[in-house]
């Protein structure tokens, strides 16, 4: 397999916002595997996982989420509903015609993938012909009280107070956030990630027939304590064909610290798919080109 790329091409969204993809895989692939990260992360989570994917002709797709990473924030209110879109234009994207489609989604990631399914259930059990669902919930998450160690949490409640001095005094603001640089270097502006968690928070989906048709694997850390196992049993009753995986030892970064589970959770993920659509599949004669319209434009975010 080709190195891990590095350079993303871009994707232009309706409000302005220009989000980053990373593509690694033949141009001619028999399936998409498309990665969503979470809340203040970026597609870099996924390089471990990708490193060790030994599928030579599906085409792995990472990307950005806007305010994330090399993609902008666009101007559009931050929500569920607008990642979702997101991963629909890049599902639209990158796997044209009847290519099918395998989505992951780790904790954010996951939340889009829900929503998702819930705003355009007619692409899952036709495009989408599996999910993995990574420290995901599918509602009612408290972040501020998810049980982090004292220090972490006292960061946690800096950087989001910070946050929304961003909006209402951004002078004072500035001036705190110089103090915390070094903590807080690796993650996207604070008022970005402010209105991410707001949008987090809100965060509530019911209606998930859509996954009810495909496969769907669960994925989490016993000891996560970001997004606790208990929500993940809840998505696996809410899905009673899923199936869950629980990592022993598990923490909330599951990409990076268990890098090895996510992979072989993914090939089961992209081995049901197969299997499911395998036997679904009507006569060839039956089948139609139903391209999606042209690939990303390339693009290089400037310095």
């Amino acid at each position: 397999m080709p190195e891990i790329p590095r350079t993303p091409v871009g994707l232009l969204r309706p409000d302005g916002a220009r989000l980053a993809l990373y593509l690694r895989g033949p141009r001619d692939p028999d399936l998409v595997l498309v990665l969503a990260h979470g809340w203040q992360a970026t597609s870099a989570i996924w390089d471990k996982t990708v490193a060790q994917l030994a599928r030579p002709t599906t085409l792995v797709v990472r990307y950005d989420q806007r305010g994330h990473g090399r993609s902008t924030t666009g101007t559009a209110r931050p929500a569920m509903s607008l990642l979702a879109d997101d991963l629909q234009a890049v599902i639209a994207a990158t796997a044209p015609g009847d290519v099918p489609v395998v989505l992951v989604g780790h904790s954010m990631g996951g939340a889009a993938a829900l929503t998702l399914a819930a705003h355009r259930p007619g692409l899952f059990g036709g495009k989408v012909i599996a999910v993995l669902l990574a420290a995901s919930s599918s509602g009612g998450l408290d972040l501020a009280a998810a049980g982090h160690p004292l220090p972490t949490r006292l960061i946690g409640l800096v950087r989001h107070v910070m946050a929304s001095m961003c909006i209402r005094a951004p002078g004072l603001a500035l001036r705190l956030h110089n103090l915390w640089q070094p903590r807080l270097s690796t993650q996207p502006p604070m008022d970005v990630a402010a209105r991410w968690f707001k949008a987090l928070m809100r965060h509530d989906v019911t209606e998930l027939e859509a996954l009810r048709r495909i496969p769907v694997h669960i994925l989490v850390g016993a000891d996560d304590p970001t997004i606790p196992p208990a929500h993940s049993h809840r998505l696996a009753e809410q899905l009673p064909t899923a199936r869950l995986h629980v990592v022993p030892r598990g923490c909330h970064r599951l990409p990076t610290r268990h890098s090895s589970s996510v992979v072989a959770a993914i090939e089961l993920t992209c081995s049901d798919g197969f299997r499911q659509l395998h036997e679904a599949l009507p006569p060839l004669a039956e089948h139609a080109d139903t391209a999606t319209g042209p690939g990303p434009a390339s693009w290089s975010p400037g310095p």
